[in-house]
């Protein structure tokens, strides 16, 4: 006798854990201890550079002490790039490393879980996994992730996401063995992000925690995650944008950075970061901006679909809404996103970025298939993403 299952689109849900992670004032100091228990003796150190901070030669300085030897790869970019993960391995083969220290956000992580994809698979091209995939030999090479920004949560997740360009293409690649083996999140190193940075950041883990949220996959332990990320950084972002120095609003958005990382890893992203990965892959737009920009065009599209989750989104804000409709509570929570943009100053939009109308088709394209749209709360198409990207020009 067949089982009548009546549920939603995603009747199955699946919870990814996330690695082990210190999260505090002072963690890095951490690292050499850590990348020593998780076995490594030579590490590649993995970074965009973060010139005038300081950070990498105080990183250095902590692992060599604990008698890890380090080779430094410091040619990461926004975005990182196909030939990045294959300069970093070549760069890793060549010094006899045995495994690897991110230090900086989501470029610097994901570009070191795709070279520890190349290296499990052989030195076989990174372009070859986009998608979603299950290795039978797990990556196994250790990886000690050091977070310096208030956004990515990358240290968090099972996926990288690496620009494949030839195609001018954002690849997610998915891979449930492919997480930092270790998590290190200190707020003492994010006093040096700039305030532009700082709202970038801190508005892409919004995001992270909106859409995770928002998403229809339904998965619950996401919403909790997502919404209580989303209440710590409307209380703290604009505190941590105006004075990088504030200790609490630092700490705050550590922790808010972390929690949207973990709601995506299992709740998945939508259409804000379907856009933001094909700007970001055809005009090499940074991310966090492209998510600034794309934020409240969406959630004014999106919110009809969910206007519970909205409606809680916008309590979760520091609306009272006492007296509301749910539809009206939930508008609210798209205007107190909007206030928020407003207040972190950000006034950029894609036509600054280098997008015209007769790259749109091609934007809108690359947006409609990206992993991140099935999981939109409010069905979309190619012309309904042209015009939320118009509204964005």
């Amino acid at each position: 006798m067949a089982i009548n299952i009546v549920s939603d689109e995603f009747p199955l849900k699946v919870f990814h854990a996330t690695p082990r992670a210190t999260v505090g004032w002072g963690a890095y100091q951490m690292a050499g201890v850590e990348a020593k228990r998780i076995g490594i003796e030579h590490a590649l150190l993995v970074t965009t550079g973060l010139k005038g901070t300081g950070i990498i030669d105080e990183i250095k300085g902590v692992l060599n002490h604990a008698g890890v030897e380090v080779t430094i790869f410091d040619k990461v970019t926004s975005n990182p790039k196909d030939y990045e993960v294959h300069d970093a391995y070549k760069v890793y083969k060549e010094a006899k490393c045995d495994g690897f220290v991110s230090v900086g956000g989501g470029s610097a992580h994901d570009c070191a879980k795709a070279v520890r994809i190349v290296e499990t698979k052989g030195g076989q091209s990174i372009r070859d996994f986009n998608g979603v995939n299950d290795f039978e030999v797990p990556v196994n090479i250790p990886h000690l992730a050091i977070t310096t920004t208030c956004g990515t949560g990358s240290e968090t997740t099972y996926a990288c996401v690496i620009t494949d360009t030839d195609k001018k293409f954002k690849m997610l690649i998915f891979e449930p063995s492919a997480y930092a083996t270790r998590a290190l999140v200190d707020p003492a190193l994010m006093r040096s992000l700039p305030p532009k940075l700082t709202a970038f950041t801190g508005i892409d883990a919004l995001v992270h925690c909106l859409e995770a949220y928002t998403s229809r996959l339904n998965v619950v332990t996401s919403w909790a995650i997502g919404l209580y990320g989303i209440e710590i950084i409307s209380k703290n972002l604009r505190d941590a944008f105006a004075n990088g120095n504030n200790a609490k609003a630092r700490e705050a958005m550590a922790w808010a950075q972390y929690c949207g990382g973990h709601a995506i890893n299992s709740g998945a992203a939508c259409v804000v970061h379907s856009i933001a990965h094909s700007l970001g892959g055809l005009l090499d737009g940074p991310h966090g901006l492209c998510n600034s920009i794309a934020l409240v065009p969406s959630q004014r599209f999106n919110y009809i679909a969910s206007p519970e989750k909205f409606a809680n989104v916008a309590r979760a804000m520091g609306v009272d809404t006492t007296g509301m409709t749910t539809i009206q509570a939930a508008e609210r929570a798209v205007d107190e996103l909007e206030k928020l943009i407003k207040d972190l100053e950000v006034t950029e939009t894609f036509s600054e970025l280098g997008l015209q109308e007769d790259n749109i088709d091609q934007v809108a394209e690359y947006a409609f298939r990206d992993f991140c749209t099935m999981a939109n709360p409010r069905d979309l198409n190619r012309e309904i993403i042209k015009d939320l990207l118009r509204q964005c020009m």
